[in-house]
C-alpha cells in the first residue's frame, strides 16, 4: 500500500507533468527543427559555410561588445513578450504589442522634447507618459470585442497602422530636426537619457527594469486575484462568468496593462540607445513579442530563456551578415517555423495521446491494487 502512494506521489505519475514535459518537449523539437532548417539554409546559399555558421551559432560570444549588445537586443523583447503573455493568457488575440512600442517610443520623444525636468526624474516621467497613453489605446480593440463582437486581431492590426500614420505626423509637424535628411526628431536633451549602467556598452538602466518586470508580472498572474481571474478567462470564459468575474472588465484590463508595458518597452528604448526619434516604420520588437508569447507559453518565467534564444539568433545573424554577406532574412523564416510547429495541433498529437493513455492506465491499475 505504502509503495502504491509513493508512486502515486511521483512527478512523472500525474497528469499536469505530463502535460508540462510534453509541452517541453514539444517546444525543444520546434526549436531544433528551426535551427536545423537554418543551417540548411546557409548550406545551400552561403559562399562559406563553414564560417557563417561559426558566426551564426558562436559570434555573440566572440568578444565583449558582441555579448553586449546580445543584452541590448534582449531588454525590448523581454518586455514586450511580457506584455503578450498577459494579453493573450485573457485569450485575446491582441498584436497591439508592435503599434504600442512604436507609439510609446513617440510619446516618449514628445514629453522629453517639450518638458524640462532634472535628470533622473526626467526619463521616468517619459516612460510613464508612453506606458498611460499606449495602455489607454490598447483598450480599444478589447472594447471593440467586448462591445461590438470585432476581432481583436483585426482592429489591432488595423490600430498598429493608425497609430504608425499618426506617430510619423506628430514627429513631422511639431518635433522635427529642420537639418535633418529624414523624417527624425531634434536631439533629446541630456537628462532625459537613461543611464547608462556599463561604459560604451548601449546597456542601460533598462536591463534592470526588465528583470524587475518579469518578477513583478510573474507574481501578479500567478499569486494575485487579478492574475488569477486573467488566467481564467483565457481558460474556459464561461466558467468565469458564471463564477462572478466580470469578463468585460478583465479582458479591458489586461489589453491595458499588455500595452502599457509594451509603450513603456519603447519608451526605454529610444531614450536609452538614441540620441533622437528617427524610427520611419514599426519596429518589429511586438512581433517578436509574439513570438516570444507563444514560445514561453504564455508563462512570465520562461520569457527571459526565450528572448535570449531569440536575441542570440538574431545577433548571430547580423554578424553572419557582416563577415560573410550572408543575408539575415532567415531568422524570420526560423521564427515562422518554430510558430507553425508550436501553434499546430497535430504536432506530436499522437505521443500525447500515446502517454496520456498509458497514463491512465496506470493510475487505474494502481487504484485498483490498493482498492483490493
Amino acid at each position: 500500500m505504502d509503495k502504491l502512494k509513493v508512486r502515486l506521489r511521483r512527478p512523472g505519475m500525474t497528469q499536469e507533468t505530463l502535460e508540462k514535459r510534453f509541452s517541453m518537449l514539444r517546444t525543444g523539437l520546434a526549436v531544433s527543427i528551426g535551427i536545423a532548417l537554418s543551417i540548411i539554409i546557409i548550406l545551400i546559399v552561403s559562399d562559406d559555410p563553414a564560417l557563417s555558421i561559426k558566426y551564426l551559432l558562436i559570434g555573440p560570444v566572440m568578444n565583449l561588445n558582441n555579448f553586449y549588445s546580445l543584452f541590448t537586443m534582449w531588454i525590448p523583447i523581454v518586455i514586450t513578450g511580457l506584455a503578450v503573455c498577459i494579453m493573450f493568457s485573457a485569450n485575446q488575440f491582441n498584436l497591439f504589442a508592435e503599434g504600442a512600442f512604436f507609439f510609446g517610443a513617440v510619446v516618449a520623444s514628445g514629453v522629453a522634447l517639450s518638458v524640462n525636468l532634472p535628470a533622473g526624474i526626467h526619463p521616468v516621467v517619459c516612460v510613464l507618459a508612453a506606458a498611460a497613453v499606449c495602455g489607454l489605446m490598447g483598450a480599444i480593440p478589447a472594447l471593440m470585442r467586448h462591445k461590438l463582437g470585432a476581432s481583436e486581431m483585426v482592429a489591432s492590426l488595423m490600430l498598429n497602422y493608425a497609430v504608425l500614420q499618426l506617430g510619423l505626423f506628430i514627429i513631422s509637424y511639431f518635433f522635427r530636426d529642420a537639418n535633418a535628411g529624414s523624417v527624425a526628431s531634434r536631439k533629446y536633451p541630456e537628462s532625459a537619457k537613461l543611464l547608462e549602467l556599463i561604459p560604451r556598452s548601449n546597456i542601460h538602466v533598462g536591463l534592470i527594469v526588465a528583470v524587475v518586470l518579469v518578477v513583478l508580472v510573474y507574481f501578479f498572474m500567478y499569486h494575485t486575484r487579478w492574475g488569477y481571474e486573467i488566467r481564467l478567462v483565457g481558460q474556459n470564459e464561461k466558467f468565469a462568468k458564471y463564477t462572478g468575474v466580470s469578463i468585460g472588465a478583465v479582458t479591458v484590463f489586461s489589453q491595458v496593462l499588455g500595452s502599457a508595458l509594451a509603450g513603456g518597452a519603447g519608451a526605454m528604448e529610444t531614450l536609452g540607445l538614441y540620441s533622437r526619434f528617427s524610427y520611419t516604420s514599426l519596429t518589429g520588437h511586438g512581433w517578436d513579442g509574439v513570438t516570444l508569447a507563444i514560445l514561453a507559453g504564455r508563462n512570465p518565467k520562461y520569457i527571459p530563456l526565450a528572448a535570449l534564444f531569440l536575441a542570440y539568433l538574431r545577433k548571430g545573424a547580423d554578424l553572419m551578415s557582416m563577415k560573410t554577406g550572408m543575408q539575415t532574412d532567415f531568422v524570420s523564416i526560423i521564427q515562422a517555423v518554430i510558430l507553425v510547429f508550436l501553434l499546430a495541433e497535430q504536432f506530436l498529437s499522437r505521443y500525447r495521446q500515446k502517454k496520456t493513455y498509458a497514463l491512465s492506465k496506470q493510475l487505474e491499475t494502481a487504484r485498483e491494487e490498493m482498492g483490493g
